[in-house]
């Protein structure tokens, strides 16, 4: 079973400490949700996770050679690209080859209509369509860490159900989820949820 594991892990921004010998244990097959007040650490959990950052002591330890994916805010897509473009774009870049079935399915899979939009660029979609663009990035990667940061903000109720189900469909094979957000809706489908407390400054 694949595994991230946090070992008495501590990190602090300035004088904001963060985390202070934080250890958890997030395994394969199951959605776990992190919640928080802001500032509690719940994007800065899924960066340390994510080896964009590192902790100022503890060690986060991984099962094996694991491959990650994110959705978060700072996820840039390409606006003067389509949907396609930044598909295979994307893809590429993990050395992918996308077919324009591949495509046409991943569009399906997180509610994009193709018919109408293939040759539309991103510019001009609503920010739930470009939400459903970047899941649709994860989702091409096949990866085994799904990092997922307020992932159905911008959703509508319908684009909501569909991200919920293709997140616990992850989860069924096996993938490691973490799922930062504050929204009910979202912590509903989570196995467990890990509620980030607010450290005051030192």
């Amino acid at each position: 079973m694949n595994k991230i594991i946090f070992d008495k892990v501590s990190l602090t921004f300035g004088t904001q400490e963060i985390f202070s010998n934080f250890s958890a244990e997030f395994a394969g097959g199951k959605i776990f949700g992190i919640s928080g007040q802001n500032g509690a650490g719940k994007s800065t959990l899924l960066k340390l996770a994510g080896k964009i950052l590192k902790p100022d002591s503890g060690k986060i330890n991984f099962s094996t050679d694991l491959k990650i994916a994110a959705v978060t805010p700072e996820m840039k897509i390409y606006e003067a690209l389509t949907v396609e473009e930044n598909l295979k774009f994307f893809a590429k870049l993990r050395n992918k080859n996308l077919s324009t079935e591949n495509i046409f399915e991943l569009s399906r899979r997180v509610g994009l209509n193709l018919e109408k939009f293939l040759k539309v660029q991103v510019a001009n979609f609503s920010t739930g369509m470009k939400q459903r663009l970047k899941f649709a990035i994860l989702l091409s990667v096949e990866a085994e860490i799904w990092l997922l940061d307020e992932p159905t903000s911008n959703l509508d109720f319908e684009g909501k159900k569909i991200f919920h189900t293709e997140i616990q469909r992850g989860a069924k094979f096996d993938k490691i989820i973490l799922l930062a957000s504050n929204d009910s809706v979202d912590l509903e489908i989570c196995d467990e949820v890990i509620n980030l407390p607010l450290h005051k400054k030192s």
